[in-house]
C-alpha cells in the first residue's frame, strides 16, 4: 500500500505543507495496517488514535478515508472502506488538561527545526525567547547537559536520550547558535513560525508553545517531580503559577 502514497498525493493539489501532513499519517497508517486492509485492521487503526486531540484524530481519520477511496479507484481494493470519523468533542466547563501521546513528535520529518523547537519545550521546558538564546557553547551532549545562563543565574538541565540524537544533528554546523542567523538569533516570529507549521503537519495544529510547556509540566509532575524541583526547573522565581497542575 506503501507504494500508492505518492501518486495519490500527486493526484490531489495540495501545498507543501500539507502534502508532508498527508505522506506523514500515510505512512503511518501504512505501516500499522500492513497489506491487511479489513474492518478489524481499520478498527484496530482507529484505537489506536484515542490518545489524540480531537482535531488530530479527525484529521487522520480524513486523509486516510481519502487514500482508502483512491485505493478503491485504483482497483488495489475489491472493496470499498470508510471509517466514521464523526467524532464528538466532550466539553465541561473547566477543561482538565491531560498527558499527551507526544510520539509523533520524535518520527521523521522534513520540518527539522520545528521538531527540535518543539522537542525542547517538550523535553526542557524552554520558552521561545530561551531557545533563541541557546550557542552551542551551552550544550555539553558528552555530559548530556545544557547549561542556560540567564539573569537569575545558571540552570543545568539533564538531556535524555531520546532528545540527544537531534541536537546532535543540530550541532554539527559551525555556528553561534544553534538557530543561528548569521551569528544572530532568529526573531521570536520565526520560532512560532517554524513551531506552527512543524505541529501542522504532525495534525496537531491546536497546540502551541504554551500548550507544550504544560505538557513538560505534567510529564515532571508525573514523574514525581516536587512542584519547588519543577519551578527551578523553569526558572521561576516562585511556584505559585505552578499550583493550578498540582491541584489536579
Amino acid at each position: 500500500m506503501i507504494a500508492f502514497i505518492e501518486p495519490f498525493l500527486a493526484s490531489k493539489s495540495l501545498a507543501n505543507n500539507s502534502q508532508q501532513s498527508y505522506r506523514y499519517d500515510l505512512r503511518q497508517f501504512c505501516q500499522q495496517v500492513g497489506q491487511r486492509i479489513n474492518p478489524e485492521t481499520l478498527a484496530l487503526y482507529q484505537q489506536s488514535l484515542s490518545g489524540l486531540t480531537v482535531a488530530a484524530k479527525k484529521r487522520k481519520l480524513s486523509t486516510v478515508n481519502q487514500f482508502l477511496y483512491y485505493l478503491y479507484q485504483q482497483k488495489a481494493l475489491t472493496d470499498y472502506f470508510k471509517m466514521d470519523d464523526r467524532i464528538e468533542a466532550s466539553f465541561s466547563l473547566k477543561p482538565q488538561l491531560t498527558r499527551l501521546d507526544t510520539s509523533a513528535f520524535y518520527a521523521e520529518t522534513a520540518f527539522l527545526k520545528g521538531q527540535l523547537i518543539a522537542l525542547l519545550i517538550l523535553e526542557l521546558g524552554l520558552t521561545p525567547s530561551e531557545i533563541a538564546g541557546l550557542r552551542l557553547a551551552d550544550f555539553d551532549l558528552g555530559l548530556q547537559v545544557l547549561r542556560l545562563q540567564s539573569h537569575r543565574g545558571i540552570r543545568v538541565m539533564t538531556l535524555s536520550k531520546a532528545l540527544l540524537p537531534f541536537l546532535e544533528k543540530a550541532t554539527e554546523a559551525q555556528q553561534l547558535y544553534l538557530f543561528d542567523h548569521d551569528a544572530k538569533p532568529f526573531s521570536r516570529q520565526w520560532f512560532f513560525n517554524q513551531l506552527r507549521d512543524f505541529l501542522e503537519s504532525i495534525g496537531c495544529a491546536e497546540l502551541s508553545a504554551q500548550s507544550l510547556r504544560e505538557q513538560f509540566i505534567l510529564n515532571e509532575k508525573a514523574a514525581g517531580k516536587s512542584i519547588i524541583e519543577v519551578a527551578q526547573l523553569l526558572g521561576l522565581k516562585s511556584p505559585i503559577t505552578l499550583e493550578k497542575y498540582y491541584k489536579m
